[in-house]
């Protein structure tokens, strides 16, 4: 989940009045069929077009490609494709052998960029920018974590790299559940957009 609509969630439920639990959980490579099986609540999975079609989802918020940089790199205000696919990348998997998504878009295009660093947290990999010429490429989400450090800056990324949308994602039998009515009620009052309302 963006973080700081995790913030604001747990501000705002783990109040004594609510008596609510969380548990935030990494992602993982079975999470969809922890959720067929009823081991998950909800997911939050990018709107991909690859989730199972019996699933219920609600586009919650749309997430545009920031880069992050040394702030004494080379680089301007903006990168071009040219730039970024010359460019050494830093990048951040959550998961082994898993194109990013920004990999996914370039190899639509025919293109790949070059990785000589890999490592599974953002804040991990924000702290290795300073001093290298790599490009971290990271959400608007995380925004805030680049303009808090002074020896980052931020880069607008290419054209080519397009926003997409998170999606709540639920099984069809919680959809008339209370408990579960509440939870995706809590997540849309949290999230950095008010969600459209539209079941996808």
């Amino acid at each position: 989940m963006h973080g700081t609509a995790t913030a604001h969630l747990c501000r705002r439920y783990t109040a004594e009045s609510f008596k609510v639990n969380f548990d935030f959980l990494p992602w993982q490579a079975d999470a969809v069929d922890m959720l067929e099986r009823g081991k998950l609540d909800l997911i939050l999975h990018i709107d991909d077009g690859l989730l199972p079609s019996h699933f219920s989802s609600e586009r919650l918020y749309r997430e545009d490609w920031i880069c992050a940089v040394a702030r004494q790199s080379k680089f301007g205000a903006r990168l071009t494709l040219k730039q970024y696919l010359a460019a050494e990348h830093l990048t951040v998997t959550t998961l082994p052998s898993v194109q990013n998504i920004p990999d996914k878009q370039l190899a639509a295009l025919g293109a790949k960029r070059r990785s000589s660093v890999r490592m599974p947290y953002f804040g991990a990999a924000l702290s290795c920018l300073p001093g290298t010429e790599l490009v971290l490429t990271l959400t608007n989400g995380m925004r805030q974590m680049v303009e808090r450090n002074r020896t980052l800056r931020l880069v607008k990324a290419p054209h080519e790299l397009r926003p997409f949308h998170f999606l709540m994602v639920w099984h069809p039998r919680l959809t008339t559940d209370a408990r579960h009515t509440w939870l995706r009620e809590a997540v849309r009052q949290v999230s950095p957009q008010e969600a459209s309302g539209q079941r996808l």
